[in-house]
């Protein structure tokens, strides 16, 4: 079954599942709410954005969260400025 998800790079509305459901993921959607990202995937002749990517957090996050660091899933450090002198 199909349903829909955001998609990561445009964060517009994408799916996710076997792909054989698009009609019925895509029909309340307005086109201008739809992923344009490429390659589309054509289905009965109908173009469709691509699958959405499932987000895998990364395992230092994971690590991080779990001994009970930031809480917010913050995968990304933020690069450290110089020291003042």
């Amino acid at each position: 079954m199909c349903y829909s998800a955001s998609c990561s790079a445009c964060t517009k509305t994408s799916w996710r599942g076997c792909g054989s459901h698009l009609s019925n993921v895509f029909a309340d959607v307005p086109e201008e709410e739809r992923c344009t990202c490429s390659p589309k995937v054509e289905v009965d002749g109908t173009e469709y954005p691509p699958q959405a990517k499932y987000a895998v957090p990364s395992v230092a996050g994971f690590v991080k969260n779990w001994l009970g660091g930031d809480s917010t899933n913050n995968d990304v450090d933020e690069p450290k400025q110089a020291a003042q002198a």
